[in-house]
This record gives structure tokens, C-alpha cells and sequence, in this order.
């Protein structure tokens, strides 16, 4: 960090001298709690993790600072961001009113819907089959897949996404991918706890009973699906990026035939998809009561620069020059809009990242809207544009199928209430992943057990769980301005 190209334009250009104290990510948190507990803490924490009770905590001590005066006079990109991004005033405004620190903020369109299946079209155009739509058509098809020995659905434990029951419970019931909670009428209720949940189990239970799920799909790592895509025994993976067909496909380098499923519709007309855009749920960034009046005006200064899409850009790839350049006039990007950039992604990551020019999507960045459809797209059914792929997939299949109102990424729990709803949480959480695993692959039976397993939940104190949510959440989250846009459909479809 000391010598890293970004560090020395920041140091030049804002007049700030860094002295950085790093930590293993695996460490971050417990050595973040130990400055601040020792009292020996820095002037900024720049790439830290605090919850919303963290921040109610510290700056109920009086360490952290309050930034609304100086985020409006002197960093006033941030404050029109927290003023108009969905999410943004969520997780920076305090109960308070007051503003204690910033996320890290990513406006990725394809993330916001990752729990996505894709499907090699080659072996539908083989067996004379169509993309299934309903969970009825879907189970069909992999029965003629299984029928011609290949792997009809598979996924891994340690890949982003790839575990395919939150796609196919979605066919039964609303399932988020992260706490369960749905939202009826203003209400929170835990999904895991309805009946329409059992059902969907049922469906899974099933396709997995018949064979039809990978029964490695619950322990095996992405590599061996990476190879087995590569050795064409696949027909249907679970991911939430395109990168395991890329990476495995040798036979298909391009990619040109895998695409996604479309959300499937269940037997009660349930169609939805796990929408994941209700972020930010903590931050990152936060400035101490021990920061001069000199080095907090310093630092406004460049957090207003990098909250802008050409500062995003340089924080992340360093100066313009070698991994990237201004997109050229009439070259188009991911809106069909002008573009800004032109960036050498697999340049930048070759090697793992091991790059020194750009902080790479460290500390409180802002990667807009704006930015992230501001690279030049290119053929979504090319080499290197699997961001566009990505776009498109999202944007015609996914886009508009989650609730309009969901439960808040970001929610300020009392520090009274936060150690007993974290232990809820944890312990509610693994209790439901354990019998979900358990009745799927039938170790545990839905119908004979299935009483069994919502009086343990009850055992739990789900009520006590779910009330203390409830109160936390100031209002549920609107989905509603996030959705598919057809003519964005047709124009990247039209890319050449």
C-alpha cells in the first residue's frame, strides 16, 4: 500500500501523507475491535467493518466523528449519492440523524439477481426440448438429460451462487438467499416457516430422490464442476457469474450456447428471483475523534473525488494509461448510452491481481450506476464480454421477478437488542440450513418430521427473533425501481 500507484496520486493530489496499518482479511474485525477497545486507534478507518451497531456503539463513546456538516460542504458528490441512491441513507444515517461512516457501495445489476441457473441450449437442440418454464417442464427436461447420461443439475459449495435450491424454492415461495425474512403486509415473516416452503422442499426432495440433482451438488468444489463442464457432462450448473463456463469451456470458448433460466413457475402461479440489490449492510469507512480539522477536510476532499466515475475508475485500476483509457466518442456502453471507459479487465486480474497501480475496490468507494454501465460493451456472446452476457441475462430473465418490497439490507438494531439477535440469528439460521439439507436429500422425512422441525424453530424463540427484526426495520425496501428494460434487451442483443 505504501508504494502503490493510487496511494502516491492520493498523496500528491490531496496532500495527505498515509500511514497505513493493515491486517489479514481474516483478521480485520478482531483487530479493528482491539484499537478501538485499546483506545490506540488511527484518524481513519478506511477499509473497516462495522455494522450498524457497531457505529451506534462507537459513536455513542464519542469515537467516531460526525460527517454531515463536512460531507455537504466539502464532499458534496457523496451527499447528493446518500440523497438519491436507494440504500445508501439507510445504512449512513443514524438513528441520530447523523451521518458516523460510508459503505462500499456497488451498483452491479447482475448481482443484484446472482442465484441464477445456466443451461447449455446445444443438448436442448439435441433432444428436441424447449427452456423450460415451470417447475413441471423443468423436471421433464432433466429426465431426458439424465436419460442420455449427463449430469442434469449441479452445483458446488464454494462457488459464488452456486447452490440451485434458492433458484428452485423461489418456484414455491419468496426466498431471499440470506435471512428468510419476506415481507406480508408490512409484516415480517420468516419463509422457512410456511407451508409453501414445505412444498418446495417436497419439489427438491424429489428431483433429488430421482436423480435428477448432482448428489455432489452439497459437498464437491467448483473446480470439479469446471471440469466436468469442460468434458461436456454437463447440462445445467448453478452460478451467478459466467466465469465456470468460461473457465470450462474448452469445447466452448465462447460461450455462445449457455444461457440462463429463466425463473420458473411453480405449481400456484409463484415465480420470483432472489433479489439481492437492498444494499449496502455495513460500512466501511469511518473518521475518529482523533482526526485535525486539517486531515478531516483532507479526506472529504478525496472521498468526493472517488465517489465520481472517472475517480472510481482510477481508485480501482490506478492512472489512465496501462489497464485503461476513455472510451472513444460513439462507443457505446452496457445502456446503450456513451461509454466512459475502456478497461483491460484481464490484463488488470492476470495473475490473481497482483497488480500495484489501483486500490481495487478498497475502502468507501461508489461504483455507480453510472460507472458500472460505463465500459464499452462488446458482443455478450464473445471473448471478454462476459460482462454484457451478464447484463443481458439478468436484465431479460431475472429483472422485476423479486418482491416490490423486501426486508432492508440495512437495519439499525439497539445495542440492547444486537447480542441477542445475533445469537437468534445464527443459531436460527444454521438450524434451518441443517434441516433444508437434511430433507432434501432424505435423512430427514417432510412429512413425518416436518412438525418436528417447526417446533425447534419455535424452541429457537423465532418469535422473539422475528419481533425484534420487525421493530428494527424502519420501513421494508422498494424494489420497484429496479427492473427489466426491453430496450435495453434489443440493443444489447443487437451488438456485433
Amino acid at each position: 500500500m505504501k508504494t502503490n500507484g493510487f496511494t502516491k496520486y492520493v498523496e500528491e493530489k490531496f496532500n495527505i501523507k498515509i500511514n497505513w496499518q493493515t491486517a489479514p482479511a481474516s483478521d480485520l474485525a478482531p483487530k479493528q475491535s482491539l484499537l478501538l477497545a485499546s483506545g490506540d486507534y488511527p484518524e481513519v478507518f478506511w477499509n473497516g467493518i462495522f455494522s450498524p451497531s457497531d457505529i451506534l456503539k462507537y459513536s455513542g463513546q464519542g469515537m467516531l466523528l460526525p460527517l454531515n456538516d463536512l460531507l455537504k460542504e466539502y464532499a458534496p458528490n457523496v451527499w447528493k449519492a446518500i440523497e438519491t441512491v436507494p440504500g445508501l441513507k439507510e445504512i449512513t444515517v443514524a438513528p441520530d440523524g447523523n451521518i458516523y461512516g460510508l459503505p462500499n457501495y456497488n451498483y452491479c445489476f447482475h448481482c443484484f439477481w446472482p442465484d441464477k441457473l445456466w443451461l447449455d441450449t446445444t443438448v436442448l437442440k439435441q433432444y428436441g426440448l424447449q427452456m423450460p418454464t415451470t417447475t413441471e417442464e423443468f423436471k421433464s427436461v432433466l429426465k431426458v438429460f439424465k436419460e442420455n447420461n449427463l449430469i442434469p443439475l449441479t452445483g458446488d459449495i464454494d462457488g459464488w451462487h452456486a447452490d440451485p435450491t434458492i433458484f428452485l424454492m423461489n418456484a414455491f415461495i419468496y426466498h431471499d438467499g440470506t435471512d428468510y425474512f419476506n415481507i406480508n403486509n408490512g409484516k415480517v415473516i420468516f419463509a422457512p416457516a410456511q407451508p409453501e416452503w414445505k412444498q418446495g422442499l417436497e419439489y427438491i426432495h424429489d428431483l433429488y430422490a430421482e436423480g435428477l440433482i448432482d448428489p455432489q451438488t452439497f459437498s464437491q468444489k467448483e473446480e470439479v464442476v469446471i471440469r466436468n463442464i469442460s468434458q461436456d457432462k454437463v447440462a445445467i450448473a448453478a452460478h451467478g457469474g459466467s466465469n465456470i463456463i468460461i473457465q470450462g469451456g474448452s469445447a466452448n470458448p465462447e460461450y455462445k450456447n449457455w444461457l440462463s433460466v429463466p425463473p420458473l413457475k411453480g405449481p400456484d402461479g409463484v415465480q420470483y428471483a432472489a433479489f439481492y440489490g437492498n444494499i449496502p449492510t455495513s460500512l466501511t469507512f469511518a473518521m475518529t475523534n482523533k482526526a485535525t480539522k486539517e486531515q478531516q477536510i483532507a479526506i472529504m476532499k478525496l472521498l468526493d473525488y472517488i465517489w465520481t466515475a472517472e475517480g472510481t475508475q482510477t481508485l480501482n485500476f490506478g492512472a489512465e494509461g496501462e489497464f485503461w483509457t476513455k472510451a472513444e466518442p460513439g462507443k457505446l456502453g452496457l445502456d446503450g448510452k456513451q461509454a466512459l471507459f475502456n478497461t483491460a479487465w484481464d490484463k488488470f486480474y492476470a495473475g490473481g491481481s497482483r497488480q500495484n497501480s489501483g486500490w481495487d475496490q478498497m475502502g468507501p468507494i461508489y461504483q455507480s450506476e453510472e460507472w458500472r454501465n460505463g465500459g464499452v460493451a462488446v458482443s455478450p456472446f464473445s471473448k471478454g464480454g462476459d460482462q454484457t452476457m451478464l447484463h443481458l441475462e439478468t436484465m431479460r430473465n431475472m429483472a422485476g421477478h423479486q418482491p416490490e418490497l423486501v426486508y432492508p439490507g440495512a437495519v439499525w438494531i439497539s445495542e440492547d437488542d444486537n447480542q441477542q439477535y445475533s445469537l437468534y440469528k445464527t443459531n436460527i439460521n444454521k438450524y434451518v440450513e441443517q434441516w433444508t439439507a437434511e430433507f432434501i436429500v432424505g435423512s430427514k422425512s417432510i412429512d413425518k418430521n416436518w412438525e418436528q422441525y417447526i417446533s425447534g424453530l419455535q424452541k429457537l424463540d423465532l418469535e422473539k427473533y422475528l419481533a425484534i427484526a420487525e421493530k428494527a426495520m424502519n420501513e421494508p425496501f422498494d424494489t420497484s425501481g429496479f427492473k427489466s428494460d426491453s430496450a435495453i434487451v434489443k440493443y444489447l442483443l443487437s451488438i456485433q
